[in-house]
């Protein structure tokens, strides 16, 4: 056996023991078909959670933070007034308004653009001991820091002071409330991470640092990291260790088959299973992955043809059967 074929099998016994190991480590991070606890995505900043603030008549404002797949934020949630600030500030006929002030990303750049949220009209129930009121929040899609064309290896951060106000004339006046949470829902494949101060948030080596950076944020201000969990890091390296598997069929035959069809086939059924179908021809960095592997698959296959055509050619003008 020849000094090639002999490093090819060892790479090929390789790279069968990963994919292996690989499954048994994301068998063992199956938990009812959800990949690590059913905690590990989600998170939650600010006041404490409550599910009795309608019932009290407490003012409190929820923000709810989902995601899907392909990097894009959505915020949501609802907002309860009590009678006193319903009726502190003409609720029934102030529109009340919701804005998020960015917190600082970085430590040469000072943010000065404001995310508006709608919230939906109030609605009253008089019938009961607190007559609260209750809003929901316009869904809309928030601005993150992060890029989703790093793939698996996108990391997002966003950070905001949510603050309730209304406009009387010229003027905008803001309510202060004491119970502000926000409630990271992610999907099956992120982390969210609690950030507790402007370092931490920021995360640079600079040094511009000050020591008031240190300082923890307020409970009204929230600010988190998202990333991608190991266990779903692992699965699309898998992937894409099995679709090397035609490549190393190509090295091995002496004639190209269906290899470069297989990889074709193979590369675009990961690909919409990963990030979906091509939009507007943004390329992932994992798309010239799949690129190259076309191109492996195909120059080798190629090589290997012309070189089966040459040796037919010389059996034919010498006669002998090839």
């Amino acid at each position: 056996m020849s000094f090639g074929k002999k490093i090819l099998g060892l790479t090929a016994f390789l790279l069968m023991l990963t994919l292996w190991a690989g499954y048994f480590y994301v068998f063992q991070e199956n938990r009812g078909g959800q990949l690590g606890g059913a905690y590990d995505s989600t998170a939650w900043c600010g006041t404490p959670p409550s599910a009795d603030a309608l019932s009290l008549g407490k003012d409190q404002l929820t923000l709810r933070i989902t995601n899907n797949l392909r990097g894009e934020f959505m915020l949501g949630g609802s907002v309860i007034v009590s009678e006193r600030t319903f009726n502190r500030y003409d609720l029934g006929r102030n529109e009340l308004r919701l804005r998020l002030e960015p917190l600082q990303w970085s430590f040469g750049a000072t943010p000065i653009f404001l995310e508006q949220v709608r919230i939906k009209p109030l609605s009253r129930n008089l019938a009961s001991d607190n007559k609260s009121a209750f809003a929901e929040l316009e869904s809309r899609p928030i601005g993150v820091q992060g890029r989703a064309t790093e793939f698996p290896f996108d990391t997002y951060r966003y950070g905001y002071k949510p603050v309730l106000y209304y406009l009387k004339g010229n003027e905008r006046i803001d309510l202060r409330l004491r119970h502000i949470t926000t409630l990271m829902e992610m999907s099956n494949t992120f982390t969210p991470i609690q950030k507790y101060n402007r370092v931490e948030y920021i995360n640079e080596k600079n040094s511009m640092v000050r020591d008031e950076d240190y300082k923890a944020y307020s409970a009204n201000e929230c600010a988190f990291s998202v990333e991608r969990k190991g266990s779903f890091k692992v699965i699309v390296l898998l992937l894409l260790l099995v679709i090397c598997l035609p490549l190393m069929h190509v090295f091995y035959r002496d004639e190209p088959g269906i290899d470069f069809l297989a990889t074709l086939v193979g590369i675009g059924a990961v690909r919409m299973m990963l990030v979906g179908p091509l939009q507007d021809f943004q390329l992932y960095n994992i798309d010239f992955l799949f690129g190259a592997a076309i191109l492996l698959v195909g120059t080798v296959s190629l090589i290997k043809a012309m070189r089966a055509n040459s040796r037919r050619a010389l059996a034919a003008q010498s006669g002998s059967s090839w």
